[in-house]
């Protein structure tokens, strides 16, 4: 095989191993941020290493990758081809609306096109940095490094396992560092090698990584010797302490789509999902659910996947009641996080979307029955839509009807959502019977049900939280042991409670009402944010239909009554008093929230000064056992740095450049070892010293040699090799 061939399936050979090690780079990125298209990004990433492995005209390969990440872009987020008018439309757009954004400094405005972008660059950087490790330093061990690192942390930090990729990244590490290991020998002896004498060299270095890779697997693994970090971490940083029951991890607070597991601290996030500009205050709903498990929720799919399909614009057909025409309002929407679903106020008709953007497309809104949740699709794909407005007015409920109970409710109401599972305690249903008491309305009982966290000592709490064990069940816990919960807490537990006395309900889920940021007129723009996801309760009221209803302390529901009646009791009296919605917790309760976190900071600084204490003479005595160790490798060096120096200089060349360097060092050397110049002594007369004690010439040969070379200027007549050789025998000498 000809000598370029040989390099070109030698570098082929690290691009395979270095794409499988990016591959790991991307999966848990994708995983995390349910990114998909993992395909053609891992084929961008081909595409770039081939670019460099042929060494491609950067001209040429500067092409190839931007008409990639264009033609991505374009068929990802626009469903268009990128050399049509609209393909050429969307990316020109896009740019402009970005570049403004930027030179404002406006960087929520950055599009999701745009990010993905960025992404593509960050790869294609990538790829250079370890193109140039490979080709020019021959060495990728920071990568490996940091590999591990990035997949240790995501592994830690993250949902994230990171196990088997850790192995798969060492196993690929090891490879790739012998080969780059041989490649480093043979470029410095000056060698040739052709593949078959490759091959022979690579065989046992691959049979060794195998067998111990094989033999790691197989043997038994001992438990962690080091406890968990993140639990200390968390502590100590103010952030929740361990959780009762099965599970100790603190979750980041946000809307999450599994929620088969409720219960457990979480640690607050701002980060803002989406802006909405409207008129009012409102609560912002995704989806219901209605099978409770004793540990949570899951989703019966009562309607086996049925679907309801809408045109944008059309008037949707909603369980929920809808408000009067002259009430009708336009709230706008722009998320800023990639959800694939439509956020629905209550009272929703329609929904908008600019049409022009997805001309030539089948666009549609589809709901799923059995949820609710909304989502657009385009060529009957899931897209994520970044703005939309909709058409909603929000429902007003005549006190009279509420009060008046005469509808039969339907079969499939009752049979879906009075689902309790066999397990619950029976004391959930005492009580709920116990709250309902003399209550003659479903709205009467309903609304008792919802004061009751009120008024029997329950707090709001996202710190302090537990879970319960297997035999627990998560509303009993609630109920009868902890009274400390957050809004899963108290919305699930309504529901039980609702559904033991005979009224239908179900869970839903969603955002409360966020911050207003801005004003323009009657319009006010409101920022939710990760802190606002939110559970509620919907609990089906004869003669009026579904109305929301809000358990949790510190939140008051968004309900609209018409009180067309007179009324003397101490609820609709209450009813009545909420005027002005508010959906978020009170100012007293943030002000005892930020007394509980400031004595819980203060516990936990307690906590770390303690375990400060315990380690101080264990720090005082690695210390001082450090400086001692430090001290005696000092007074040591003359045992241990000559052969440490050898190992450094001893793959080096000596020539004119590097001669000096090396005859000085050696002199260093010797001086370590006891031959010291003496005052006013040559080194004619020195180096015969040194000959005298070793019985050789060789510090004579090579001192001469100096000599010449600085004073003469000539350099000519001096062998290098020859004095290469002086030099480690000189130096093997000494250190031995």
């Amino acid at each position: 095989m000809k000598k370029n061939s040989f390099k070109l399936v030698e570098l082929a050979l690290y691009y395979i191993v270095i794409f499988f090690i990016l591959r790991e780079w991307l999966i848990p990125i994708m995983e995390l941020t349910k990114t998909g298209f993992m395909g053609l990004i891992l084929l961008f990433v081909a595409i770039s290493l081939l670019l460099s492995l042929f060494r491609i005209h950067f001209l040429v390969s500067w092409f190839v990758k931007i008409a990639y990440i264009s033609w991505f872009i374009t068929f990802v987020y626009g469903g268009v081809f990128l050399f049509s008018r609209d393909g050429l439309y969307f990316i020109v757009n896009d740019l402009q609306v970005n570049f403004a954004a930027l030179l404002q400094g406006d960087w929520l405005s950055i599009t999701n096109p745009f990010r993905t972008f960025l992404f593509f660059v960050l790869i294609w950087m990538l790829v250079y940095l370890i193109h140039h490790w490979i080709t020019v330093r021959m060495s990728i061990f920071y990568f490996l490094i940091l590999t591990v690192f990035f997949i240790a942390t995501l592994d830690t930090f993250t949902e994230y396992d990171g196990s088997f990729a850790i192995v798969k990244v060492m196993l690929l590490g090891l490879m790739i560092t012998s080969l780059l290991f041989l490649k480093r020998l043979v470029t410095q002896s000056n060698s040739e090698v052709n593949l078959i004498k490759y091959v022979k060299l690579m065989t046992p270095v691959a049979l060794l990584v195998g067998i111990i890779s094989v033999v790691a697997i197989l043997l038994p693994k001992s438990p962690p010797q080091w406890p968990d970090p993140v639990p200390f971490i968390q502590s100590a940083t103010g952030q929740g302490e361990g959780l009762e029951g099965d599970g100790n991890g603190v979750s980041k607070v946000g809307y999450g789509e599994n929620d088969s597991r409720l219960g457990g601290s979480f640690v607050a996030d701002d980060t803002v999902v989406f802006l909405a500009e409207s008129e009012t205050k409102q609560y912002w709903r995704v989806e219901t659910k209605d099978v409770y498990t004793s540990k949570g929720w899951e989703q019966s799919n009562y309607f086996d996947g049925e679907v309801l399909s809408f045109a944008p614009d059309e008037t949707i057909q909603h369980s929920l009641p809808v408000g009067p025409e002259e009430n009708t309002n336009t709230a706008t929407v722009q998320v800023l996080y990639p959800y694939n679903f439509i956020i629905q106020p209550y009272g929703m008709k329609s929904v908008g979307i600019d049409v022009p953007n997805f001309e030539n497309q089948t666009v549609e809104l589809m709901m799923d029955r059995s949820t609710e949740k909304m989502q657009m699709l385009v060529n009957q794909g899931v897209v994520q839509l970044n703005e939309f407005t909709v058409q909603y007015s929000k429902p007003v409920h005549l006190y009279s009807e509420l009060q008046n109970p005469t509808e039969q409710i339907d079969a499939s109401i009752t049979e879906r959502y009075l689902q309790l599972p066999e397990t619950l305690p029976n004391r959930v249903r005492e009580l709920a019977a116990e709250i309902v008491e003399g209550r003659e309305t479903p709205y009467d009982q309903a609304r008792a049900i919802e004061l009751y966290f009120r008024q029997n000592g329950f707090r709001y709490d996202t710190q302090d939280v537990a879970i319960p064990s297997e035999e627990q069940d998560y509303v009993d816990q609630f109920l009868f042991e902890t009274k400390v919960g957050y809004c899963d807490n108290f919305s699930t537990a309504m529901v039980v409670l609702l559904r033991s006395v005979g009224i239908p309900a179900r869970w839903v889920k969603g955002f409360a009402g966020g911050d207003v940021v801005d004003n323009n007129g009657s319009l006010s723009t409101y920022e939710i944010t990760n802190n606002h996801a939110h559970s509620w309760v919907e609990a089906y009221i004869p003669n009026v239909g579904w109305v929301n209803f809000e358990p949790t302390i510190g939140f008051n529901n968004t309900r609209s009554i018409d009180f067309d009646v007179e009324t003397e009791t101490d609820d609709a009296q209450q009813d009545e008093l909420i005027a002005e919605e508010e959906t978020e917790p009170t100012e007293e309760m943030k002000e005892e929230k930020e007394e509980q976190q400031q004595t819980t900071s203060q516990e936990d600084a307690s906590n770390v000064n303690n375990a400060f204490n315990q380690m101080k003479l264990i720090l005082i005595a690695a210390i001082v056992l450090f400086v001692i160790g430090v001290t005696l490798l000092y007074k040591l060096r003359g045992r241990w740095w000559p052969k440490v120096y050898v190992k450094l200089q001893r793959q080096k060349k000596i020539d004119e450049s590097s001669f000096e360097s090396f005859y000085l060092n050696l002199l260093k050397l010797l001086e370590m070892k006891g031959f010291k110049r003496k005052d006013g002594q040559t080194l004619e007369s020195y180096a015969k010293d040194v000959d005298s004690y070793y019985g050789t010439n060789h510090m004579s040969n090579i001192t001469k040699a100096y000599e010449q070379f600085i004073y003469a200027k000539n350099s000519t007549n001096i062998d290098f090799s020859k004095m290469k050789e002086s030099w480690e025998y000189l130096i093997n000498r000494t250190t031995s």
